[in-house]
């Protein structure tokens, strides 16, 4: 006999061991349990409390009788509504990041580049040549340049080059009153004009008669008497010849007391172009001499003898700074006297003698007459 059937909406009565089991399973205990144990195993708390039960392999039924197949992404924390929630907030954040940084990164190079401290490959600018400042040269300590001596002439070149000038004077003269008989007077004379004029003392051609001249190279010339001035014991000779060599002339000013000089001459008519050298031993000296005083004399104690008197005296360049005149050898009241001898400056000399030779040459400068200046 059939049982009559039981109401469509009643359920059936699941067996108490299922029951269990699905309580088991969908509790959220169970569930996170379940996940615990997919992924790191079961806990000892669940092993405490009840055996591990082997299950059967099978499918499960659901409380309407139907088989349910486990999911396998039940264990997995991106399974379900949490997964598609995950991976949806993870989208939009990277989309969001992007956006942000894509303006952010954006507004980055617009500024680098307005302000020009950033340049891409393709907008090279083209380099504003800065001119790079020139330094200044470095200050070099110029070592100063050693002057080079100056050669300095020595005294032999000085007087060899003022002896061509230097002459012997020779005023022979004739003596016819008691019988025949000659007088050679002696002494020197110097060169100051290339055509021929030589000055020499006017005690040495007083009274001349035959007047010669003997030059450095041994030829004996003739000359002529063109003026004479006793008061100052000067005067011009002239011989017919030309490019004669000429001394130089010095100031006679500039002469000081201890100078050395040298005289130059033909002592006793016999030694032509003789040199001795002294010192000024005193300026401004006056002397008589034939009844003439002459004053402003250079005295020196270089030798001057007989035969040197119209010579001249230099200095360590060569200078005529002074004719040679007269020496004292002893004098009556004081006795014999040595190394005194005296010269006429070169300045007196030259206010007689150039004006005679201007007059001689028919220049517009007179002749001073020696009458005229006794």
């Amino acid at each position: 006999m059939s049982q009559p059937d039981k109401p469509a909406d009643q359920p059936a009565k699941k067996p108490k061991k299922d029951e269990e089991e699905d309580a088991l399973i969908f509790t959220p205990i169970s569930i996170a349990r379940a996940r615990h144990a997919s992924a790191h195993g079961p806990s000892i708390v669940d092993k405490s409390k009840s055996p591990k039960k082997e299950q059967k392999p099978g499918k499960s039924k659901s409380k309407t009788g139907k088989p349910v197949t486990p999911a396998a992404s039940d264990n997995s924390l991106f399974s379900g509504t949490n997964g598609c929630l995950l991976a949806s907030f993870l989208v939009a954040a990277f989309v969001v990041g992007g956006i942000l940084g894509g303006m952010a990164g954006g507004g980055l190079l617009l500024w680098a580049n307005g302000s020009g401290g950033l340049v891409f490959a393709g907008d090279t600018p083209t380099p504003t040549l800065t001119p790079s400042p020139t330094p200044a040269p470095a200050e070099t300590s110029t070592p100063t340049p050693t002057p080079e001596p100056v050669p300095t002439i020595s005294i032999e070149d000085v007087i060899a080059g003022v002896i061509p000038s230097v002459v012997t004077v020779i005023n022979q003269q004739h003596n016819d009153y008691s019988g025949f008989s000659e007088e050679r007077v002696v002494g020197s004379g110097v060169i100051i004009d290339s055509r021929g004029y030589i000055a020499t003392n006017n005690h040495v051609v007083d009274v001349p008669q035959d007047l010669s001249v003997i030059l450095p190279d041994g030829r004996e010339l003739e000359a002529e008497l063109v003026a004479a001035n006793p008061a100052e014991d000067l005067a011009i000779l002239k011989i017919d010849i030309a490019d004669l060599p000429v001394i130089k002339w010095g100031d006679s000013s500039q002469v000081r007391p201890g100078q050395i000089v040298y005289a130059i001459g033909s002592p006793l008519g016999d030694f032509p172009s003789s040199v001795s050298f002294g010192i000024v031993s005193g300026l401004n000296r006056a002397l008589e001499i034939d009844k003439f005083v002459i004053d402003g004399l250079i005295q020196t104690d270089a030798a001057i003898n007989r035969g040197s008197s119209g010579g001249p005296l230099i200095n360590h360049e060569g200078e005529v700074i002074g004719i040679n005149t007269f020496i004292i050898r002893e004098s009556e009241e004081r006795g014999i006297a040595e190394g005194i001898a005296f010269a006429i400056p070169s300045q007196t000399a030259k206010n007689l003698l150039i004006p005679w030779i201007a007059a001689y040459t028919g220049e517009s400068v007179p002749i001073p007459a020696s009458e005229e200046t006794e």
